[in-house]
């Protein structure tokens, strides 16, 4: 339990530093108009981007570990390793969503900026598969219903998706007229 909590909360916290990233580099854009960043700046949005993947990878990790240890727990206690219970469908989301991420660092296919973003909503998984899956009431993991609990749940949704809306409407601003004053 510790491992997978361990895991789930360095996955809120990327989430959290993956709204700060992209506040920064925004706001940076826009202060710069679009121009290249300063060798400071830009080093100093790389270290973050660094801390978001670090992150990422530290959740993965524990999320793992934890999901597997779980699953041993749950063949000793309740003889079976899985069983699709909407918890351990959760944890496997939270374990995909950050093997996704990995690997599209790792293949070249994101760079700082689109790993905050899908850290963002790396958040919205995270707080559905820890949270949210309880109150649907089926399944071995249905811990009760909590008042405003699935209330506080879609207004993080809906925050999540405006934040994340206007953070890829507001990206490619600054970032074409980079690319227009480089070629230029």
């Amino acid at each position: 339990v510790t491992t997978v909590t361990l895991g789930y909360a360095a996955g809120l916290m990327a989430a959290l530093f993956g709204h700060g990233y992209i506040v920064a580099r925004v706001y940076q854009g826009i202060r710069h108009g679009g121009g290249a960043l300063s060798n400071d700046v830009a080093k100093g949005l790389r270290s973050f981007g660094g801390l978001v993947y670090g992150t990422i990878g530290f959740g993965l990790v524990l999320s793992v570990v934890g999901t597997i240890l779980g699953g041993v727990w749950a063949n000793d206690s309740w003889g079976r390793f899985w069983g699709w219970d909407p918890k351990e469908n959760g944890a496997l989301m939270i374990v995909l969503y950050q093997l996704v991420i990995v690997h599209a660092r790792l293949g070249g296919y994101l760079k700082d900026f689109g790993i905050a973003v899908l850290a963002v909503v790396g958040g919205g998984i995270v707080a559905f598969s820890w949270w949210h899956v309880n109150q649907l009431g089926v399944g071995l993991h249905s811990y009760g219903f909590t008042t405003g609990v699935v209330r506080n749940l879609l207004n993080y949704y809906l925050f999540v998706a405006v934040f994340t809306a206007a953070a890829l409407s507001l990206y490619p601003l600054f970032v074409k007229k980079r690319a227009a004053v480089e070629t230029a």
